[in-house]
């Protein structure tokens, strides 16, 4: 199709041909080239439309990205097969990274310090093909975790109105242009941030797996150099376990920004602390995140308007006894009168440390009433 435009000053009819129709939700963009020789002017009148001629596409982020669902939907059909293979690899599956545990912290009545318990589970697959493959398919499983990456940073410039491109470095300068990230990680600027540090700094290790032989792969893990344009920069080694880790977070943040996976305080924590141990790639300061621990607390007391208990003293003996870690615990409290059970409640941590100690004036503790467990201990009722 030829567009005929012209000019109101003095060069006649330019004849343009159009090189870009790119289509977002309701806008369309047209970019013309024009005839050789001729000298692009800023607008040009044909009937009643008016239609702008440059020399180069200049795409601008001229959307509001929603993330609705339709988007999302394009998002999971880009990275199905990518998520799928890094699941299957690293067994990477919701209830087992967050599994769910028995009461393992019990204050019997009036006794101000805990008693600990220790739950651990296992999983034995005869014949398991994982170990063999995490071993020599270090190179594969990189490649596969910054595929999952790209398509995502490329989904999230596609969302603001930008084409997709096969140039890394362009899209790096489009994400220094400030694009709309979804709101997962657009509430979180550390989060994009370190999004952002760890695209800038695989892209030249993919280009190097990908095309070139400056790497190493030993014992699941890989040692790679950049080698853009000839230049063989100086080597990363990335360890089985960072390795891992890697695809953990990138397959995190996926399914946090599909809402396949809801984000809470103890979740985000963990992948600050998996952040800040992928800062050797990323290359930005750690967050300073400790390894979240999170528990259940039970606690006995013959109270029922619960006033004696302080979450504060709850979470100080947590931290005297896991000093490396940053703990948060569910509190469940059951009434004892006459040596039994009279009623069951259960605070989530979100009630704890959102009150001050003062907390049980401040909520209906009616609200919170649960089921009274059925794995109650007698020397426990005191």
């Amino acid at each position: 199709m030829h567009i005929l435009v012209h000019n109101r000053g003095d060069m006649g009819w330019v004849q343009g041909i159009p090189s870009i129709l790119a289509r977002a939700g309701d806008r369309v963009a047209i970019t013309c080239s024009c005839s050789p020789g001729i000298v692009p002017m800023t607008e040009f009148r044909k009937s009643d439309y008016i239609i702008k001629i440059n020399e180069q596409p200049n795409h601008k982020m001229t959307l509001q990205p929603k993330f609705a669902t339709d988007a999302l939907d394009r998002l999971a059909e880009r990275v199905d097969y990518e998520e799928w293979f890094l699941e299957a690899i690293h067994s990477i599956a919701e209830q087992d990274l967050f599994p769910s545990w028995p009461d393992a912290v019990i204050y019997p009545i009036n006794q101000p310090k805990p008693i600990y318990y220790t739950f651990g589970r296992g999983n034995v697959i005869l014949g398991d093909w994982r170990p063999g493959f995490l071993a020599a398919g270090a190179p594969l499983i990189f490649i596969c975790t910054f595929k999952i990456l790209d398509m995502l940073i490329e989904w999230i410039l596609n969302e603001n109105g930008l084409p997709s491109s096969f140039r890394f470095q362009e899209k790096l300068k489009n994400l220094k242009n400030s694009p709309k990230f979804p709101p997962v990680i657009e509430c979180r600027p550390w989060l994009q941030e370190r999004l952002i540090g760890l695209y800038a700094e695989l892209e030249p290790l993919r280009g190097t797996v990908i095309h070139d032989k400056h790497f190493t792969s030993t014992g699941g893990g890989i040692e790679v150099s950049s080698s853009k344009k000839g230049a063989v920069g100086p080597p990363l080694s990335i360890c089985a376990d960072s390795l891992r880790k890697l695809g953990l977070t990138i397959v995190s943040i996926l399914k946090y920004v599909k809402g396949t996976w809801l984000i809470d305080d103890f979740r985000e924590k963990l992948l600050r602390h998996h952040l800040d141990e992928l800062s050797i790639i990323h290359k930005l300061p750690s967050l300073g995140q400790k390894y979240p621990f999170h528990t259940q607390v039970r606690l006995y007391t013959h109270e029922s308007n619960l006033s004696s208990i302080d979450p504060k003293t709850i979470t100080k003996n947590l931290c005297e006894r896991y000093t490396d870690h940053d703990c948060s615990f569910d509190l469940r409290v059951l009434v004892v009168e006459n040596h039994n059970i009279m009623d069951a409640y259960f605070f989530p941590w979100q009630i704890l440390t959102s009150q001050n100690s003062f907390w049980q004036q401040e909520i209906d503790i009616k609200n919170f009433k649960t089921e009274i467990p059925n794995d109650i201990k007698s020397e426990h009722l005191g």
